[in-house]
């Protein structure tokens, strides 16, 4: 009989209506399409053909495929996902895997629950899209898939097909809105991790002008400008002038003719003790975007910080051992004096010496003639700047292609370029000269936002100086400010704003300065600060605040506990008032039917519900099963499937007025 039970099973047609299955798909689309980026394109294929013939099925009474059909459909995806992603772990494969077998979950959509777990396999495909994305734009959508997901729940879960969008839509907005409280509560006091416990490592991505390991200017015939943010930082008390925002990264040293490379990391432990009381110095606080690398952003000279797992090399570049693969906030506070005591050993002195032979003949020949003419080191770098400022160069975002000589025919022939042109050049002609130089690259500038109070550093604001070792200090030379000293000044959105650069026409306007980009940026910090950058120490703070001096895990454990028992208290009370001065005619009906029904077997229990308890007294009356049935199961439909509209729930509650059954089954009689 079991067999034939499932031979018919499997020929019967496609069941649920097709409202129902519209809303299953609108569902899935809601739910896959923060991953459409991110994973490979036979997917969303198979989703839409999966989809698509489930839903002809249910519009022309098809059989449904028997589990010959699916298990190797489902197989066939799990090994489709494994061969594309050679895994089936990991946020983009496993979202794959999970679109996957959510769409194959259609193919034996029979029943509630059938369609219920697709919707259930959708939240969780939802949700997953939080561990990619976090930007302010990520909780908006969610929110917005969590109720088109509830409104699917309640569509999908009904026994007489869906109701309007509009009415289902209001019980679902109603359930979030009463979840919410405990929603805040759960945020607020749930122990945590250091960092945002749903995080995951983000894939650093490395912008156009954004900073390497290298830098070869030669090879560069554009400077694409992004405004992608880099960073943002908030100062204590005022913020210092804009020609000493010099935000330091990766310094290199290594030159071939062509590209410069950064020197293998050195330590000096107690190279920080000499920074001490050493002029002016800044405090802020940094947040830096994932970038992927190693090296941390601070001011010049970095002198404390508190970012975990940090220290400064021995050129005094803020790192960490491992790569910046999620957004990260740190405290530092670094001296703004543009010079620089340091430790210059004797091998560091050949290395910050060394020039490659057999390249670029012209500078170091210029180089010799101008230190000859110069009375000491300062005197010629100070030259090298007045040549820059006196002579025909240029400052320009499309340079000219330069050649295997690349600073001969910077210097000689085309005379314009960026930061980085101007900025190898100088260091070449300052060790032609025997004075020790390096490459600094970096930040410079930044845009004020003052709707958040804090300054953001862009991608375009990416810039190379030079460092030269004089009288055992470090000091820092830019050469650009000698060029283009509005770029030093205003930073790059303001030199471009004024037109002050050459090349500058085709990226005017690529920022946004309006207002209502600062309200943008204010918002996503706020977001950052707030939300993504609540742990464990923003909850001391916020239990230090009520009054708990030295709080712990025990603290937030107990509040959180007292704060559920309060909110769960006064939800039942307030439900309990519904119910007891509730005049809802519905309810009274029920009431009513509960009554009768017990007259003739016992009472409801207070947890049975009204199906179950229809099936316990059927099984001792049999004879009024059916009505029985027919009655709770209409009062289900009304309560719990929103349609309680008065015409059925008047005619719910005749039925139940008519219903008058005896104590005892009728004697049948010969």
């Amino acid at each position: 009989m079991s067999k034939q039970t499932a031979k018919d099973r499997r020929k019967e047609p496609a069941r649920g209506s097709l409202g129902q299955l519209l809303w299953l798909a609108g569902a899935l689309a809601v739910a896959a399409l923060p991953h459409l980026p991110y994973i490979a394109l036979w997917v969303p294929i198979v989703v839409s053909a999966v989809a698509g013939w489930r839903l002809l099925a249910a519009g022309y009474r098809w059989p449904l495929p028997s589990a010959w059909v699916r298990v190797p459909l489902a197989l066939s995806g799990f090994a489709g996902v494994l061969l594309t992603y050679r895994q089936v772990t990991g946020v983009d494969a496993g979202s794959a895997l999970l679109l996957v077998m959510a769409t194959m979950k259609l193919l034996e959509t029979r029943g509630q629950r059938d369609r219920a777990v697709v919707v259930f396999l959708c939240f969780f495909l939802l949700f997953s899209a939080f561990l990619r994305e976090q930007a302010l734009w990520a909780p908006a959508y969610l929110f917005i898939g969590v109720l088109v997901l509830i409104t699917a729940l309640l569509q999908v879960a009904r026994f007489d097909g869906t109701v309007k969008p509009a009415t289902a839509l209001v019980t679902s907005g109603r359930l979030l809105l009463q979840a919410l409280p405990l929603a805040v509560l759960f945020f607020l006091l749930f122990p945590r991790i250091p960092g945002p416990f749903w995080s995951l490592p983000q894939r650093g991505s490395q912008a156009e002008t954004g900073l390497s390991e290298s830098m070869s200017p030669g090879d560069i015939t554009s400077l694409a400008l992004s405004d992608a943010i880099a960073f943002r930082v908030r100062f204590d008390g005022d913020a210092p002038r804009g020609s000493d925002l010099y935000w330091r990264g990766p310094v290199l040293s290594e030159f071939d003719g062509r590209e410069w490379e950064m020197r293998a990391l050195s330590f000096f432990p107690k190279l920080t003790e000499q920074l001490r009381d050493e002029g002016r110095s800044a405090g802020y606080e940094i947040t830096l975007e994932p970038h992927g690398r190693r090296w941390l952003l601070a001011l010049e000279t970095p002198i404390e910080w508190d970012a975990k797992a940090a220290v400064i090399s021995a050129p005094y570049q803020l790192v960490r051992f491992r790569p910046i693969d999620k957004r990260t906030t740190y405290r530092a506070r670094s001296l703004l004096n543009g010079t620089t005591p340091g430790i210059m050993t004797e091998r560091g002195r050949t290395a910050d010496l060394k020039l490659p032979t057999g390249t670029n003949p012209r500078s170091l020949a210029l180089a010799q003639t101008m230190r000859a003419d110069s009375a000491d080191d300062a005197g010629y770098l100070n030259a090298v700047l007045r040549m820059f400022r006196e002579q025909p160069f240029f400052y320009s975002l499309t340079p000219a292609v330069l050649g295997a000589q690349s600073v001969d025919d910077f210097l000689f022939n085309t005379r314009e370029g960026f930061c980085g042109h101007y900025a190898s050049a100088f260091v070449v002609l300052a060790r032609a000269a025997g004075i020790p130089a390096r490459v600094v690259t970096g930040y410079q500038g930044g845009e004020l936002n003052p709707l958040a109070n804090h300054w953001v550093v862009r991608q375009a604001d990416a810039h190379a100086w030079a460092e030269v070792w004089l009288k055992d200090r470090w000091l820092r030379y830019d050469p650009t400010a000698a060029v283009a000293p509005e770029r030093i000044e205003w930073g790059m959105d303001g030199a471009l704003s004024r037109g002050s650069i050459a090349g500058a026409e085709e990226f005017r306007g690529r920022f946004l300065s309006s207002g209502l980009s600062m309200s943008w940026d204010a918002l996503n910090a706020a977001w950052n600060r707030w939300v993504l950058g609540f742990g464990p120490d923003s909850q001391s703070d916020l239990m230090r605040w009520t009054g708990v001096t030295t709080p712990s895990l025990r603290h937030l454990v107990v509040g959180l506990a007292i704060g559920m028992i309060a909110l769960l208290g006064l939800a039942g009370a307030w439900h309990y008032r519904q119910l007891q001065g509730s005049r809802e005619p519905l309810l009274r009906a029920y009431r009513q039917l509960c009554q009768r029904t017990a007259r003739i077997w016992r009472a409801r229990h207070p947890a049975e519900g009204p199906q179950e308890y229809a099936c316990a007294v059927a099984t001792v009356r049999p004879d009024l099963a059916t009505e029985l049935n027919a009655l709770f199961g209409a009062y289900a439909r009304l309560r719990y499937d929103g349609a309680q509209d008065w015409q059925r729930v008047s005619a719910f509650s005749r039925a139940v007025r008519r219903f008058r059954p005896t104590r005892r089954p009728p004697v049948a009689h010969d």
